[in-house]
């Protein structure tokens, strides 16, 4: 199905930056062991593969190149030292990102992959970029770009470890890769200080010395000897439109039921809405809901403008802070269980972002003990945010017909981005067994009827 047209090493100008060690901060520790972020790029591309060869593959390398010389820690590996000391990011002058293109046989997959309707796991593997990784050295970032025949389009695969960087980072590496290629050169960037990313560690205050007992944690499990959590099989990926009208009219349902000042938003109302609707599909496929047994909702949010000091938005790394909402799965089956759900999402954000007198890093050295006591069979983890957009990527291509994040995941999940067409639609890329996913979609659609004439 996949034929190698080239494979290369792609690396920042010669002599453009000097070798340097990121030290992980308290915010990345818990992305040490964490499977790597895989998104998928699909553009519509009229042109011959002569075109594709000759002239976009040496541009995608030359603008690669010109914007890793700006986000140099993805041209490196994560070292995990042999002296049992904390891993560190560590570029070397050479080091580079592995950069694969190849051509698909047949146009049909572009179609089929690009689209919103229900596909394996298996079918996006083949377009997704594959790391080397040694017990040792583990490579930040490797991208694969394929063709599909009969002018039907291309697919940029980019695989991130997440130790590295967190989704606002990467998305604008991805962001800033698109506009160098797009324009010829890195102009854009070197001129426009609010772009440049900020690499200074040290502005991550750790008065409490959370890193050290993270790594108290992780130091334990030996890179060697780690391996990922079993894949799930027969699981499927789909994408849902919840329009802003739909929202808005669940939003009139929510308001009613909770107390004035609590936090509604589009946001705790759609998570609350999914959420809400994938236990049901659970329980209607038959598996055992006991009544008053917990259902967790785990979701992140970006930190730099709530840290005291705040820190630049253009801050290199990851920084986002955890939330945990627990409900009992009686109540979240009701027919009004997404209004409880977006009551307690709501109040979650509130207690920790709005109300939090000691700051949002409180208790942030329980993260991890936190998320190890959940039931994982009783776990949603969200990804994403709508305020990321994640279709302002131009190539040059035009912005992309889809955007598809496919990492694996050993849970039930779903990403929420802003709409293509419209930003105040929420696109949900849900990750589901099968038959849940089935039973999802008929309750999804059917549940917001009620609500319509609201």
């Amino acid at each position: 199905m996949i034929h190698l047209l080239e494979h290369c090493r792609i690396a920042p100008p010669p002599d453009s930056v000097e070798d340097k060690s990121i030290p992980l901060t308290f915010f990345d520790m818990p992305w040490l062991y964490f499977p790597s972020m895989k998104i998928l790029l699909f553009y519509e591309f009229s042109h011959p593969k002569a075109y594709f060869v000759d002239t976009i593959i040496p541009r995608l390398k030359h603008s690669l190149s010109l914007t890793l010389k700006h986000f140099f820690p993805l041209s490196g590996n994560l070292i995990f030292l042999t002296d049992g000391s904390m891993p560190e990011i560590l570029y070397k002058d050479g080091d580079s990102v592995s950069l694969t293109f190849s051509e698909c046989i047949s146009d049909l997959y572009f179609h089929h992959l690009s689209g919103n309707h229900q596909r394996t796991d298996n079918d996006f593997h083949p377009f997704t970029a594959s790391t080397n990784s040694t017990p040792f050295v583990v490579p930040i970032l490797s991208i694969r770009v394929t063709l599909f025949p009969n002018s039907a389009g291309i697919c940029i695969g980019l695989t991130h470890h997440h130790v590295a960087s967190d989704a606002n980072t990467f998305l604008r590496f991805v962001r800033s890769w698109a506009s160098i290629n797009k324009l010829g050169g890195d102009a854009t960037i070197t001129e426009n200080p609010s772009i440049l990313p900020f690499y200074d560690r040290s502005i991550v205050k750790d008065s409490i010395w959370i890193r050290s007992k993270f790594w108290s944690h992780f130091g334990e499990i030996k890179s060697e000897a780690f391996q990922p959590p079993p894949q799930r099989t027969n699981t499927v990926l789909a994408t849902f439109i919840l329009g802003r009208a739909e929202v808005q009219r669940l939003k009139k349902s929510v308001i009613p039921q909770i107390p004035k000042k609590s936090h509604v938003s589009a946001f705790t109302v759609a998570c609350g809405y999914v959420w809400s609707c994938m236990v049901k599909a659970r329980a209607r496929n038959g598996e055992e809901i006991v009544e008053n047994g917990p259902e967790h909702l785990v979701f992140s949010a970006d930190c730099r403008t709530l840290l005291d000091p705040p820190i630049p938005t253009t801050y290199f790394g990851n920084c986002i802070i955890c939330f945990i909402v627990t409900i009992k799965s009686g109540e979240l089956i009701q027919e009004d269980g997404f209004i409880v759900a977006a009551k307690l999402i709501g109040e979650a954000i509130q207690e920790k972002v709005l109300k939090n007198k000691e700051g949002i890093l409180k208790s942030a050295e329980k993260w991890v003990e936190d998320l190890k006591s959940l039931n994982r069979s009783r776990m949603v983890a969200v990804s994403g945010s709508p305020r990321f957009d994640a279709y302002d990527m131009d190539f040059g291509f035009g912005r992309p017909k889809k955007f598809e994040a496919v990492s694996p995941r050993e849970v039930d999940s779903f990403s929420i981005f802003g709409c293509k067409d419209n930003k105040e639609d929420f696109e949900l890329g849900l990750h589901l067994p099968k038959a849940n996913m089935d039973a999802f979609a008929d309750i999804f659609t059917n549940g917001i009827k009620p609500h319509s004439c609201l």
